[in-house]
């Protein structure tokens, strides 16, 4: 007699929305073959595909502490195994279950992998900027970067505006940056920079070509955007995403995703290249050359399986490799490809095809 299977979780106390949750509908055979779609503008990279930036705008950046990420470049994403992830994303406690434990991203990945600070001033805005019209973010966009798009096309709404006008004018702008450039043009061209970086990598939505001008709030000053804690941002608007991309109705996912492809054991670097320290990101770009312009797009079952038939005996050989390299993560935290607790949970089998097979997730 063969024994009912349940796909879990047992008890709903606190996993309460599982009722809409992705994992639900593939366990029913739906949205077997569905990839989340990516949605990150390229606008940033495909500006400085063939161009290096002037000496005196790279210094500017590294002051802001955003130069890192430029550093490292466009990151390379397998979009099957972010949907294989998001598929285990539970908004309850915002974390990953998995049949060794729940794993989630935390402050010290984003500080370590890209450099981001997590110390610092909250990122807010004022309340005023939140009634403002199109016409005064217009013309505070022509205040602090001399820029002021003449097509309406180029605005969404109030507050928000197309990348690509954006990097239109910052080629036009380029080859004017020399040594002898004013310092007030130097610090436009590192606003609109700044603004494609925010819009199409760190803070990108699901329009994929659309920048908050919100963000010209924290650009007034630029020698003061390191006291901020980016990182902190950065990781809370990606849980929002990952949060509302685990539903079945949604076809799109939106966030810093790079922050989820990296796995230890961080790959081992030929003997000619130096090991870089901070951010370890650096390491998976100079050893596997994720530095692509193009996405991945691999096998969706197969990482479903994967996902499905961890045993802690890996988590384990994960830890060893880890603290036997340059970086010790504590003993406490496993990382799978962030920080992963070492407690049982009450995951979500995925398919009915797996739990039949492997009696080892059957409940």
């Amino acid at each position: 007699m063969d024994v009912p299977i349940h796909p879990g979780p047992y008890s709903r106390e606190l996993l309460v929305l599982q009722g809409d949750h992705r994992s639900t509908h593939i366990w029913d055979g739906e949205l077997l073959s569905q990839t989340l779609r990516a949605r990150r503008g390229d606008d940033l990279w495909n500006f400085l595909h063939d161009r290096v930036l002037h000496e005196r705008v790279a210094h500017r950046l590294q002051a802001t502490g955003f130069y890192r990420i430029i550093e490292i470049g466009r990151i390379q994403v397998d979009w099957a195994l972010i949907t294989v992830l998001i598929e285990r994303w539970r908004p309850e406690t915002h974390t990953f279950h998995l049949p060794i434990g729940e794993a989630t991203v935390t402050l010290q990945d984003v500080e370590v992998l890209y450099g981001l600070p997590v110390d610092g001033m909250t990122f807010s805005l004022p309340i005023a900027m939140r009634y403002m019209s199109f016409v005064h973010y217009l013309d505070m966009l022509h205040q602090l970067t001399g820029f002021r798009p003449q097509e309406k096309a180029a605005l969404s709404g109030a507050s928000r505006m197309a990348l690509t006008p954006i990097r239109q004018h910052l080629e036009l702008l380029h080859p004017d940056i020399t040594d002898d450039t004013e310092e007030e043009h130097i610090t436009h061209y590192t606003r609109l920079l700044l603004l494609l970086l925010f819009g199409g990598v760190l803070f990108p939505n699901t329009s994929e070509n659309l920048v908050s001008l919100r963000f010209l709030h924290h650009l007034q000053l630029l020698d003061e955007l390191p006291y901020y804690s980016w990182g902190a941002a950065v990781l809370g608007y990606m849980y929002r995403q990952m949060c509302r991309a685990r539903m079945a109705t949604q076809r799109d996912v939106c966030g810093f995703m790079p922050l989820l492809q990296f796995q230890p054991p961080r790959p081992q670097l030929p003997p000619t290249v130096a090991p870089p320290f901070l951010p370890l990101s650096r390491r998976w770009v100079l050893c596997r050359r994720l530095l692509r312009e193009y996405d991945a797009h691999h096998n969706l079952p197969l990482f479903r399986d994967v996902l499905d038939l961890l045993e802690g005996a890996q988590a384990e050989r994960d830890v060893d490799m880890v603290a036997t390299d340059d970086y010790i993560q504590e003993p406490e935290e496993i990382v799978v490809s962030t920080g992963l607790t070492a407690s049982s949970t009450d995951h979500v089998s995925i398919t009915k095809d797996h739990a039949a097979a492997h009696p080892a997730i059957r409940r």
